[in-house]
């Protein structure tokens, strides 16, 4: 890696702040890497106010000299920068974990586009993230895959998505685990997308015009809520040897309390698994997926 290349991101916890570049579509981005790699020093400051962004859940696990692995979701979205806004839906998210994110220290991070596929006549396309300590120790690699917008040339050009892609989590239900829950109200939508932010997740009307019933939530938020679940239940070994695979099936509005519920699944190795999934207080499914340690 040849730092005289690296950029330092300008934000960690909001988005890039170059309004000026078109959306992201299904071809604004060939598969392969992306053009920059980018340095951050995640402050304690930067990471407590990030943890109450979620109400400081999990937390009583957390090593004062680290931040929870889900603040590496800011500069996932930002390593397509200047690029920074996706013309369409956070509709998968994959992540694993090698070693804690240190705060106070270099963080060196790169991104990619892993693949690129249709599925029921949608185009989609996987951005990677892979983070490195200053030692050049890997740290995490997540995966986020989002719907954008495509044309039927565009998509005549890639075949339909691998229908095997998901991986085979089965297993018999050993133990149920206690839920974490979470309101979704409009001040969490407000302080996470930052000031000067007009978009579905703080403008009513903006929320309406893509037939929504109201204000939605960052998908940031049951990103964060399922890293926090599955932290309080493995601990410190979530850090080095954590992952989860998450797909976002609905959205959540404001006023709708997130419930987390999960249960330990039995399996023929020494990992663990957990079946997990996020439903609202009317009993809506928004979020489903596994997560777990992998030795």
């Amino acid at each position: 890696m040849n730092k005289q290349n690296i950029k330092k991101m300008p934000v960690i916890i909001r988005k890039y702040p170059n309004k000026e570049m078109p959306q992201i579509e299904f071809n604004t981005f060939k598969i392969g890497n992306l053009s920059d790699t980018w340095t951050i020093n995640i402050k304690n400051e930067v990471s407590e106010q990030w943890n109450s962004f979620f109400d400081n859940l999990g937390d009583e696990i957390l090593s004062k000299n680290f931040a929870h692995q889900d603040i590496m979701y800011y500069p996932g979205m930002n390593s397509t920068a200047p690029y920074r806004n996706y013309g369409g839906p956070l509709t998968r998210y994959k992540v694993r974990n090698y070693a804690p994110i240190p705060l106070n220290e270099e963080i060196i991070f790169s991104g990619s586009i892993t693949k690129k596929f249709v599925k029921r006549d949608n185009g989609f396309v996987t951005f990677q993230l892979s983070t490195y300590s200053k030692n050049n120790t890997l740290l995490q690699k997540h995966w986020r895959t989002f719907m954008l917008p495509a044309t039927e040339k565009e998509k005549s050009d890639f075949n339909e998505g691998d229908k095997n892609d998901d991986e085979n989590q089965t297993g018999e239900s050993i133990k149920k685990i206690e839920q974490m829950t979470l309101l979704c109200n409009q001040e969490r939508f407000d302080n996470i997308e930052g000031p000067g932010e007009s978009t579905a997740h703080t403008d009513i009307n903006k929320a309406k015009a893509r037939g929504m019933k109201n204000t939605t939530a960052q998908a940031c938020i049951s990103i964060a809520v399922i890293n926090r679940y599955l932290t309080k239940q493995f601990g410190n070994e979530f850090f080095t040897n954590g992952f989860f695979d998450i797909k976002l099936i609905k959205p959540t509005f404001a006023n709708d309390t997130m419930i987390c519920n999960g249960e330990l699944l039995k399996t023929n190795n020494n990992d663990s698994l957990c079946k997990v999934k996020i439903e609202t207080q009317d009993n809506r499914l928004v979020t489903i997926g596994f997560g777990g340690i992998k030795k």
